[in-house]
């Protein structure tokens, strides 16, 4: 026979059920890669496109993607079919999760005579509320518990950060190939968190203001229409305070900015103190402020006398004196773009500006131009 026939026929010929099966996942593993690069724009992206993919790769019920948190605990981000469970959970130096974390892969057959074998602590998360930190002792097992599991470790820039596992309802569920799988896909889950974890410090740096720490205007504009439309939509109070500080430009002559950038930052941390969540602080530009204040009824007496005993406990640069804010409140008007909600506070804070008395004796607070 021509040695080109034979060539042919060994091409036209099938190839072995595994070769072809193997062959297959290669490519689903590439399919699965290629999404978790589309999808590293943010943290719950990555955990949403690991458990999307594990469950074209691999015979497995659950995905597991527990992250060490700087505190030092977990945080679990587990999918079940199409649930979805999330959980802090304490760090346990005799734990399996934590040996994986500081060891290498681990494939598990059977959990049960694992734990026989190996002591150790092995948490299972039941839901959102109920969680069992040790599964080898006297505790009422779900229906339908993971049997086998692998592990691997996460590693960005030689420092482990975490651990990915697969888990099935059978026993002896995953191979030698799985485990393999896994540590490849795990290599490329690093590197997509680490992505979207630079995306997401990123983006919070374009809307924080380097001086105060405080959501900055571009975060105002975001945040002012979030919260107008989620004010209309459940019938809820929302009132815009716009803020200055009153002859800021005589601090900054007498004192200099060094004085004026510590008058700011401590101004920016009395009105984080005093106007907690789900109220919203913002500095805008220079000594501009704006509170988003959620209240069923804001009063202007209320707001000066919260802020006034916060401005007079703060630990302010020596030198200024009182700082006195001057502000304008508003309601949004009805139908009224943000836009000109914006306008209308903002015309009451300069309103406040001009019958403030010239000469008048300057106190620690909130003037809003009248007396309430």
């Amino acid at each position: 026979m021509h040695p080109l026939a034979i060539h042919s026929l060994f091409l036209e010929s099938p190839l072995p059920d595994l070769t072809t099966t193997l062959l297959l996942r290669y490519r689903r593993l590439v399919q699965a890669l290629a999404s978790l690069a589309r999808n590293s724009h943010g943290v719950e992206a990555v955990v949403r496109a690991v458990h999307e993919q594990t469950g074209t790769l691999f015979p497995g019920h659950a995905t597991l993607l527990a992250l060490r948190q700087p505190a030092g605990d977990w945080l679990w981000e587990l999918y079940e079919g199409n649930r979805r469970y999330t959980q802090r959970l304490p760090f346990y130096p005799d734990g399996v999760i934590e040996s994986v974390l500081h060891g290498e892969a681990l494939s598990v057959p059977d959990i049960y005579a694992y734990l026989d074998a190996h002591p150790a602590r092995m948490r299972r998360l039941l839901d959102d509320d109920q969680v069992i930190l040790d599964i080898a002792g006297k505790y009422e097992q779900p229906d339908q518990p993971t049997l086998s599991m692998l592990f691997v470790p996460l590693e960005v820039r030689r420092e482990r950060m975490g651990v990915l596992s697969i888990q099935s309802y059978e026993v002896d569920a995953f191979d030698d190939t799985d485990l393999e799988f896994l540590e490849l896909l795990a290599q490329h889950v690093s590197i997509a968190l680490e992505n979207a974890a630079l995306r997401e410090e990123l983006g919070r740096l374009t809307r924080t203001d380097a001086l105060t720490g405080l959501p900055n205007r571009r975060a105002f504009h975001d945040d002012v229409a979030l919260a107008l439309a989620a004010a209309r939509r459940e019938g809820q109070t929302l009132s815009l305070v716009m803020l200055d500080v009153h002859e800021f430009k005589l601090i900054n002559d007498g004192f200099g900015h060094q004085v004026c950038d510590a008058v700011l930052a401590t101004l920016g941390q009395v009105l984080s103190q005093t106007f907690p969540a789900p109220d919203m602080v913002f500095r805008l530009s220079g000594d501009e402020f704006a509170l988003l204040v959620w209240e069923p009824e804001t009063r202007l007496e209320d707001l000066g006398n919260r802020l006034t005993d916060g401005l007079r406990a703060a630990d302010w640069p020596p030198g200024p004196g009182p700082v006195c804010l001057q502000g304008g409140v508003a309601q949004p008007p009805p139908d009224a773009g943000i836009e000109e909600w914006l306008s209308l506070a903002d015309a009451r804070m300069y309103q406040a500006k001009q019958r403030r008395v010239v000469g008048r004796q300057v106190n620690w607070g909130l003037d809003f131009g009248i007396e309430y």
